[in-house]
């Protein structure tokens, strides 16, 4: 998936456009062209954080689409940070996390999950915010405590409860190129 990643960044930044799914040379047996997962691209520079983007469900027809569609709102459309340039393109580390399991939860078990093996899916009742913190996204974020400022921060500034938000702890499969 990372090496998928890498070639979607090279090309957009050698064509400076969106790469097609037929210029990433895949097999159309390859599992990337033919199973549905939803996943995370994050970009970082410098070991923080410089775009991210996913889905916490399958919206795409196979993960080549996701992949492309993720990597390109990381590098351009993640609203916190400005787009990627061609000389910060050069520097940048890429991370994919493959959502492999995902259970719902109550705010009580939040604390008692393993925040390097886990993540959550925080989404309003009324569907109105969502947000994710991936597993082990952090050597600074060990524990709970640690993640929940990140994750209220993401709720812009709401604290998580069972009445007004569903609850989902997430496991990952992650690749990285550092």
């Amino acid at each position: 998936m990372k090496e998928i990643v890498e070639n979607i960044l090279r090309q957009y930044f050698s064509k400076m456009r969106e790469p097609k799914i037929e210029e990433l040379g895949l097999d159309a047996n390859n599992t990337l062209m033919s199973e549905a997962w939803c996943c995370f691209v994050t970009l970082y520079k410098n070991w923080e954080v410089r775009g991210s983007a996913g889905n916490i469900k399958e919206i795409h027809k196979n993960l080549a689409s996701e992949l492309i569609s993720n990597t390109m709102q990381a590098l351009t459309a993640d609203k916190r940070f400005t787009p990627l340039t061609l000389d910060e393109a050069e520097s940048i580390q890429v991370r994919v996390d493959k959502i492999t399991e995902r259970a719902m939860i109550t705010t009580k078990e939040i604390d008692t999950t393993d925040p390097v093996k886990h993540g959550i899916i925080a989404i309003n009742r009324n569907y109105e915010k969502l947000a994710v913190v991936l597993p082990n996204m952090s050597a600074k974020l060990m524990i709970w405590s640690d993640f929940l400022p990140v994750l209220k921060n993401k709720l812009e500034g709401e604290s998580v409860n069972d009445k007004d938000y569903i609850l989902y702890k997430i496991e990952t499969l992650v690749e990285s190129n550092y």
